[in-house]
């Protein structure tokens, strides 16, 4: 099957010093205007954005750019849109190109919405009367026919996002460049997207993605690319690659965890009230065990754990209850576990309080988590505050999605 892009041994320089990069800028142009190859040796502060990529897409097939944040991703879909100019290699295309980088780049604020709509049309060759045949799709996908007539500097920024992708796919090129714009707008709006171009890749059109979401990667995309630091580090079936990828953040997440201790007052209020003083308990100890007893401070999504606490209590106790919460770390309350559901530790006659607890199939999906454990008698705190910070990883060949992953079988009907 024929090529739709061609991206070979594509390499682009930047400085990290905007007056350099002016300067090296400007001696780039007059070398080229010589007729003269520019320099891929880096300059003083120079980095490499992109790095000898090369990779292929054939016609009607999809493929993702996947890594952290400024490992090339979006500077490599610029470069294939035409935005900018490589520093050296070839970007073959053979088809008409929509990008979805910015959304509503192009629109001239001062023109209405449907304006705008046969501007944008008249850019890709097509011609008024061509336009007028998808005018109305176009502007029913937006959903701002109320404001179709108004200005677009007067729109909010959904309303430009919605305007922008409804344009953009509605035109039909061969080719769609997606910059991690199936974020913008409410939910219903971003699956009405997202559904779209499903239907688009059905219907034949190759389509180059730019995203974070590995979901949208291994639905959408047949294959992908993980850059890093602008390198090609995987390129192969987006499952595959995917997989390794968030097995290589998961390792990542893994040492920052083992570089840093445990800041049990860092954000406080993002897990409620807090109290410290160990007035009331003496001795106070927590842990997080696996099977064999070592203690944890990771652990993968599915596994069995342990939760050890012991203290000592100061004072006699008529009802003592003690809970376990566990918050992810941006302060969402994940559950509960609470011996106010029975009758487990009320009464403490020699004031020391040791106990253990087995968690079969951990069900927390990746992510880094906050425990908090408040003892109190009745409804009055004794203690309550930070007592470990647990980062979760996934299995090797899992994928996981929303917070929590179900215990489940699948049984044959």
């Amino acid at each position: 099957m024929a090529s739709i892009v061609k991206v070979e041994n594509i390499i682009k320089k930047y400085s990290k010093n905007s007056s350099s990069h002016l300067d090296y800028g400007i001696k780039d142009l007059f070398t080229e205007l010589k007729g003269l190859n520019q320099s891929t040796s880096l300059r003083k502060d120079e980095f490499y954005a992109v790095n000898n990529v090369s990779f292929s897409l054939e016609k009607g097939q999809s493929i993702a750019l996947i890594g952290r944040n400024g490992c090339g991703k979006t500077t490599l879909l610029k470069m294939i849109a035409g935005l900018i100019k490589p520093t050296k290699g070839r970007i073959t295309i053979d088809g008409k190109v929509q990008a979805l980088i910015a959304l509503g780049a192009g629109f001239e604020n001062k023109l209405s919405g449907r304006e705008n709509i046969y501007n944008s049309a008249s850019l890709i060759g097509l011609n008024y009367h061509e336009t007028q045949k998808i005018i109305d799709e176009i502007i029913e996908f937006s959903e701002i026919e109320e404001f179709i007539d108004s200005p677009v500097e007067t729109y909010s920024s959904g309303m430009y996002a919605r305007l922008g992708f409804s344009v953009a796919i509605h035109l039909k090129p061969d080719l769609l460049l997606v910059d991690e714009i199936l974020s913008v707008g409410d939910y219903a709006f971003q699956n009405k997207c997202f559904m779209k171009m499903h239907q688009l890749k059905k219907e034949g059109m190759s389509i180059i993605l730019v995203s974070h979401s590995h979901t949208q990667v291994t639905q959408l995309c047949d294959v992908a690319v993980w850059m890093d630091k602008g390198n090609i580090i995987e390129y192969g079936k987006s499952k595959e690659v995917v997989t390794k990828y968030l097995n290589y953040m998961d390792e990542l997440a893994v040492k920052k965890l083992e570089r840093s201790s445990p800041k049990k007052n860092d954000s406080p209020m993002l897990y409620g009230s807090i109290y410290p003083d160990f007035d009331k308990i003496n001795n106070f100890k927590f842990k997080i065990l696996d099977e064999s007893g070592n203690e944890l401070s990771t652990c993968r999504t599915n596994d069995t754990i342990f939760l050890e606490y012991s203290f000592e209590l100061s004072q006699k106790v008529e009802d003592l209850n003690v809970s376990i919460n566990f918050y992810r770390k941006d302060g969402l309350l994940m559950t509960t576990i609470s011996t106010l559901n029975g009758d487990i530790i009320k009464h403490v006659n020699d004031g020391k309080v040791h106990c253990k607890l087995r968690i079969d199939n951990l069900s927390l999906n990746p992510n880094e988590y906050v425990i908090v454990m408040p003892i109190h008698e009745g409804h009055g705190y004794l203690y309550r505050n930070v007592v470990k910070e647990l980062l979760v990883t996934k299995h090797s060949e899992m994928m996981h999605w929303g917070v929590v992953t179900l215990n489940h079988e699948y049984q044959e009907i």
